[in-house]
C-alpha cells in the first residue's frame, strides 16, 4: 500500500518482503528516507494536515508503528493485541480507529497519548475502516 503525506510532498510506500517504510518525494521520487517496521507492514496512514506522525499496520506484529512524518524516525509503539490492516482517522486528527484482525475489533488510540483508549467490537477479520466526519451526516 501508498499513501501520499497530508502536505502532498512524500508518497510512503511499504515493503512487505524487505520489511520497510520508504518515503518517495513527489518531485522525481527519489528516496527521502527509508526505515525499518515491523514483519508484515500493511498500510500507512496520516491524521489532517498539521499531524506529527504517521502510522504503520502490520500483517506480523501486534503493534502500530509510529513514525516521525519528516524523519521516518519511530516515534513509537502502540500494541493493539494482534495483527492489523486499516486505519482511519477522526477529522480533528484526535483518535485513530484500527482494524485488528484477529480480535475481531477496532482499537481506539489516543493520538496525544499514543495508547488504546477502548475497544469496538466488529465482524469476523475487519479490514477495511472510514470513519465520517459527524457533521457531514
Amino acid at each position: 500500500m501508498l499513501r501520499v503525506t497530508p502536505d502532498g510532498a512524500a508518497v510512503w510506500v511499504q515493503t512487505a518482503g524487505a520489511n520497510t517504510n520508504v518515503a518517495l518525494a513527489v518531485d522525481g521520487m527519489e528516496t527521502v528516507w527509508s526505515g525499518p517496521t515491523g514483519r508484515g507492514p500493511v498500510q500507512s496512514a496520516f491524521g489532517p494536515p498539521g499531524g506529527r506522525c504517521g502510522l504503520i499496520t502490520h500483517l506480523e506484529e501486534t503493534y502500530v508503528l509510529v513514525l516521525d512524518r519528516e524523519t521516518g524516525w519511530e516515534a513509537g509503539r502502540i500494541e493493539v493485541g494482534g495483527p492489523q490492516a486499516n486505519v482511519s482517522f477522526m477529522p480533528d486528527g484526535a483518535m485513530a480507529f484500527v482494524t485488528v484482525t484477529s480480535r475481531d475489533e477496532i482499537a481506539v488510540i489516543d493520538m496525544a497519548e499514543l495508547a488504546v483508549v477502548g475497544r469496538i467490537p466488529a465482524g469476523g477479520e475487519p479490514m477495511g475502516l472510514v470513519v465520517l466526519d459527524p457533521a457531514m451526516a
